[in-house]
């Protein structure tokens, strides 16, 4: 009996001897070592030291030196044709915007000027081709003077007629008028041709100011040496309005315009109040205002000089005594003046298209009943 039990007992214990217990888990099997011996086949790049301070200042050093390395590519990018066009700016050579941006890239490439010279030459080289533009307007305008008092008749006697037959007779005479004088009314919009410019240089450099191109942060002048952002000291937008009121009292930019004291009052007026309205503007389309300005306050200067009037065949203004019919208007009675004006103008076409169609109905009725034949029962008969 006691043999048998010793008998069961070591079959047991070799049973749970040739047994390994093995744990159930859900995801994979995790096997624990002592954390200070290293075992093969583990990853050991857990660092139990903190980094030095001579291998972080190396690793600070490696990623300026990465980051100056970046901005002169960037640099070396923005001095070849077509950086403007792989950062999304000039895409075409027609849209305004994109026609002055090429073009200040091409200067800013082959000159090498900084950005502040870039647009100031840009500027330049703008107003010196519109310029013979500007020469046909000042002549235009003085030769208006001389007949100002017949073309006022004639153009009172033209607004006042209800009568389409008489509009075209009077409208003849004024014709014939200023082709006497050699007067083509086409040049008096040159002057125009300034506001799609000056929308595509101001569309333009903000554009460039807002992304900012390379270069814009760091090559202004003076005290705006970052032309992305605004003028500090509102410098800028004090010489633009100094300079538009400059220009407008010698007589615009063809030097030739004559302003009533209410249209002189107005133009002093509107420079001012555009000090604040542009302080927030970037520096870069502030320069321009500024520049553009100064060109326009020279040119009036030399459009006003006898001698190169004469040498450029520009006929001389004749300068009219201001009315001295009541006293002077304001500036809203002035505009309120002339919409009315436009209004009436506006009735009395409306009246003489009207009285057009009229007349041109009654002449088709009559045409129409001059092919009616009447035919009588006698005729009739005899056939």
């Amino acid at each position: 009996m006691f043999r048998n039990c010793v008998t069961r007992s070591a079959r047991l214990a070799a049973r749970s001897s040739s047994i390994t217990w093995q744990p159930r888990l859900s995801g994979p099997s995790f096997i624990r070592f002592k954390s200070s011996v290293p075992q093969p086949g583990l990853n050991t790049e857990i660092q139990t030291q903190l980094p030095s301070l001579d291998e972080i200042s190396g690793a600070t050093d490696a990623a300026a030196s990465l980051a100056d390395q970046a901005s002169q590519v960037v640099g070396e990018a923005s001095n070849h044709i077509g950086y403007l066009s792989s950062i999304g700016l000039a895409k075409s050579w027609w849209w305004p915007p994109d026609l002055i941006q090429n073009i200040m890239e091409q200067i800013h490439v082959y000159t090498g000027l900084p950005w502040w010279g870039t647009i100031v030459t840009t500027t330049v080289i703008v107003r010196l081709l519109m310029f013979p533009l500007y020469v046909k307007s000042s002549d235009t305008i003085a030769r208006n003077s001389k007949i100002k008092p017949e073309l006022d008749a004639i153009n009172s006697e033209l607004m006042g007629t209800t009568d389409m037959v008489e509009a075209q007779r009077v409208a003849l005479r004024r014709k014939k008028l200023m082709a006497e004088n050699g007067i083509k009314n086409r040049y008096l919009a040159a002057p125009m041709l300034q506001v799609p410019v000056a929308l595509g240089f101001f569309s333009g450099i903000r554009q460039m100011a807002n992304y900012p191109v390379d270069g814009f942060t760091n090559q202004g002048l003076a005290w705006f040496q970052d032309l992305s952002l605004a003028d500090p000291y509102l410098g800028l937008q004090v010489i633009t309005a100094s300079v538009f009121i400059s220009f407008t009292r010698l007589g615009g930019e063809t030097g030739a315009q004559q302003f009533s004291p209410a249209m002189k009052n107005f133009f002093t007026v509107m420079p001012l109040l555009s000090i604040p309205a542009t302080m927030n503007l970037a520096s870069g389309v502030v320069l321009y205002f500024a520049v553009n300005g100064a060109c326009s306050v020279l040119q009036t200067l030399v459009l006003r000089n006898k001698w190169i009037r004469k040498k450029l065949d520009i006929a001389d203004v004749v300068k009219r005594p201001a009315s001295t019919t009541g006293p002077a208007k304001g500036i809203i009675e002035t505009f309120k003046e002339n919409m009315n004006k436009a209004r009436e103008q506006a009735e009395r076409r409306q009246l003489m298209q009207d009285n057009e169609k009229k007349l041109q109905e009654a002449a088709k009725e009559q045409k129409s009943n001059s092919a009616i034949k009447i035919v009588r029962k006698s005729d009739l008969k005899r056939k």
